[in-house]
């Protein structure tokens, strides 16, 4: 099978065909299965919002810029990202991405973004797709469109409500650079991005297929995307940025355990045209860096956190529109409800144990991970595969801290739009070695242990180098451009 560049999403869930009244009745029989579950991809690891009392629900908080903004200080500059491109390569947006990124407010460019996938078929053996060798796959169409999968077939119109088998991948990691739309009760908000005045380019490249196996009698799920997809999402932003005279950051929050010289020839064509290339690191832990962010010509991102999260023991649903210190060097407490025991941090920042670091074996050198960035509890509109209904969910994963550095890029482009890539790399490198993460662990409230509050505590342990050069914040790295 082919290689693929998953996103960090894995959901495996099981559901009848009772669901889907649109399917073929030649297969109204077969129950859906989750057809990835076979094949690598990464984890992410999204959390529902608590449920919430009416007195929480209309509670306005004082300050709407969430902690992972206040992190990075983007609130701090003048600058907002006017005039600069960010390309989201990744699933499309919800169908309803209006009600998150309201025109006039967000910059969503429309007329430029595009979707590239394959037709899947069965086979029943010898297929090139699927690891059992029921599937194929077409040759790539360009005419796929940007919006997600938001209805169970394979090819269905828009649905306003957002349900359906896509993923809310592309549409939250598009919401940390650009804020949204929040509402909760009585609380109706535009939540700051790091830089909410860029223009965003949504360009699918990740896709959902839910075809019929008629060996095991199964509808299978299959998530992601072929190199082929992800090359040629690339090079189109490269001849977007050459044929307008733009400047664009790429953001990439994919990855796979390979790579093919397509999607190499491919960065370094866009590269060449001027475009700024992100990427996460992945979420694969000791295990290694996933491509592209391996890539030593890719500005990649690791995922950090705040120790205060879930409020240090004291939960709060607002606890994401707390202040964080100036100084993230500062002590600070957690305190364990559970136990009464309080704890010391000597950061106020942390290296999630999901976040992946460089892996000699696989030829990687601790130098080809970059920065470090907020990619723990993101709030933000978000929806797994599956059914379900979109929400404003808190996720976990590589693939948010990558929009932070993407919005970093872009704030530091809108003084400096002539920079290069190796430049840019170079800026952002410095300017997180003046925070740096060494490695003296933390003790941190993880909402993992527990499905609703008192929330346990964890502690969290990373050596140097695996947090990159150190934390990127939005200040010290427009210092460092000058």
């Amino acid at each position: 099978m082919k290689k693929t560049a998953i996103i960090s999403i894995a959901i495996v869930f099981v559901l009848m065909t009772t669901t889907f009244a649109v399917l073929p009745k030649a297969a109204a029989d077969m129950p859906l299965i989750d057809g990835t579950s076979a094949r690598l991809r990464d984890n992410v690891y999204p959390k529902k919002t608590t449920e919430l009392s009416a007195a929480e629900l209309d509670t306005t908080p004082s300050d709407p810029v969430p902690f992972n903004v206040d992190m990075v200080n983007a609130e701090t500059t003048a600058n907002d990202g006017t005039g600069i491109y960010v390309a989201v390569l990744d699933t499309g947006l919800l169908s309803n991405w209006v009600n998150f990124f309201p025109p006039g407010t967000v910059n969503i460019d429309t007329a430029d973004g595009i979707g590239f996938t394959h037709d899947v078929f069965f086979v029943g053996s010898g297929g090139n797709f699927s690891d059992d060798g029921h599937f194929s796959y077409g040759p790539l169409r360009n005419d796929r469109g940007f919006l997600t999968h938001d209805v169970g077939n394979p090819n269905p119109p828009p649905n306003p409500y957002g349900t359906g088998l896509g993923s809310g991948h592309g549409t939250h990691v598009t919401s940390i650079i650009t804020g949204y739309h929040f509402v909760r009760g009585t609380v109706d908000t535009f939540i700051r991005g790091v830089a909410p005045k860029v223009t965003i380019i949504p360009v699918l490249v990740l896709d959902d297929w839910l075809v019929p196996d008629y060996i095991d009698m199964v509808w299978k799920l299959y998530t992601g995307g072929t190199d082929e997809m992800v090359a040629a999402g690339i090079r189109y932003i490269g001849d977007l940025a050459a044929a307008k005279h733009i400047k664009i950051i790429i953001n990439m929050s994919l990855g796979g355990s390979g790579y093919t010289q397509e999607e190499l020839d491919a960065i370094d064509y866009a590269i060449a045209q001027g475009v700024i290339i992100v990427a996460s690191a992945g979420n694969s832990g000791e295990a290694g860096m996933g491509w592209p962010g391996a890539f030593p010509q890719v500005i990649s991102a690791a995922a950090a956190g705040w120790t205060q999260e879930y409020g240090g023991g004291y939960y709060d649903y607002y606890w994401w529109w707390r202040d964080v210190p100036e100084k993230l060097n500062t002590n600070n407490y957690v305190y364990d409800l559970t136990t009464g025991i309080t704890y010391k941090n000597n950061w106020q920042t942390y290296l999630t144990d999901f976040s992946s670091r460089a892996n000699k074996a696989l030829g990687q050198s601790w130098k080809d991970l970059d920065v470090a960035a907020p990619g723990a509890a993101i709030r933000g509109p978000y929806k797994g595969y599956g059914t379900g209904q979109w929400a404003y969910y808190a996720v976990w994963g590589t693939s948010q801290a990558a929009p932070h550095v993407s919005g970093t890029a872009a704030l530091v482009a809108q003084t400096h739009p002539n920079l290069m890539q190796a430049e840019m790399e170079s800026i952002l490198k410095k300017a997180a070695t003046r925070i740096p993460m060494p490695a003296d662990g933390a003790i941190v409230s993880d909402v993992f242990g527990a499905p609703a509050p008192p929330y346990p505590v964890y502690p969290y342990y990373w050596n140097d180098h695996d947090a990159g050069c150190g934390f990127l914040t939005v200040d010290e790295a427009l210092k460092v451009a000058g």
